[in-house]
């Protein structure tokens, strides 16, 4: 029985070496995605850990591999298989809750106190397939995207060694998810790193914290300018008689403090289009778009 991963960023590399720790001689090829959208997506550290583990490795994405089960860990292609192999998908959430992309982002903005990984078998329509396994880990609030990303990770690790246990002994076990309980989550562009002012001010914490680091951040337009904003923090309400969401409304410990659909929002750290740290000192008549 062999097996060769595909993976992509930290819960690849995590996977990789969870794979190597317990089941090195299973394993024919990694093959390793790169995504240059993203600060640091682990391409080099995967390919570095292949070499020193002598593992068969490339960054050919449509390689073909004869080994018996394929691995997919935060791959975004498509897998041609034979039909004598057996593709097995890693999808980042609690399935069959947020099918599709994204998933992690999608359930730290809407405030879940539960993340985890679901191990399936892949069939033609993304995440629908049968349930092998599945990791989770309970979480609490303010929590950033690279943390978990880190929680998730180790997650990962956890589950790929739990399937190829599974796999060395023979017994795959699936049960097949339910379809009332199935929700999707939406894939996401450039457009979608707006900050929607017209959001309560915890989501819109939770959304800047859920799109920072590795990944673009939290964008918003004020006065002709572009500004990512990196922390905010979520601050009790006032009564506004004449409320407008995106306009500033305080300046707290030297900090803009701008008005939301329901409660305020202080804005800690704020960044130009040069990625310049910008303090607004002698600004204070700004709207938020």
């Amino acid at each position: 029985m062999t097996v060769s991963l595909y993976i992509l960023g930290e819960k690849g590399y995590r996977s990789l070496q969870a794979a190597v720790e317990m089941h090195s001689g299973q394993l024919d090829t990694v093959v390793i995605g790169t995504d240059q959208s993203i600060h640091n997506d682990f391409s080099e550290a995967s390919i570095q850990y292949c070499k020193d583990h002598n593992i068969n490795h490339t960054l050919e994405r449509e390689t073909s591999v004869s080994s018996d089960y394929l691995l997919a860990i935060g791959w975004r292609w498509l897998i041609k298989t034979k039909p004598s192999q057996t593709l097995i998908v890693l999808h980042d959430s609690i399935l069959p809750r947020y099918r599709g992309f994204n998933p992690l982002v999608t359930a730290l903005i809407n405030g879940d106190q539960e993340i985890g990984v679901t191990a399936l078998l892949a069939t033609e329509e993304y995440d629908r397939g049968d349930i092998i396994a599945v990791e989770k880990s309970s979480i609490t609030y303010p929590m950033t995207i690279s943390r978990a990303i880190s929680i998730i990770s180790e997650k990962y690790g956890v589950l790929v060694q739990r399937v190829l246990e599974h796999l060395k002994d023979g017994k795959l076990p699936v049960t097949p998810q339910k379809e009332e309980e199935a929700t999707y989550s939406v894939w996401r562009d450039a457009d979608d790193y707006f900050i929607d002012w017209n959001w309560d001010a915890e989501t819109i914490e939770r959304f800047v914290n859920a799109v920072g680091y590795p990944y673009l951040g939290a964008k918003a337009k004020a006065n002709g300018e572009m500004y990512r904003v990196a922390k905010a923090i979520a601050l009790p309400d006032v009564v506004v008689e004449n409320r407008t969401p995106g306009k500033v409304i305080f300046k707290r410990e030297g900090k803009l403090v701008v008005i939301c659909g329901s409660g305020l929002l202080r804005l800690d750290e704020v960044y130009d289009s040069n990625d310049v740290p910008e303090t607004f000192q002698n600004k204070f008549r700004i709207r938020f778009s």
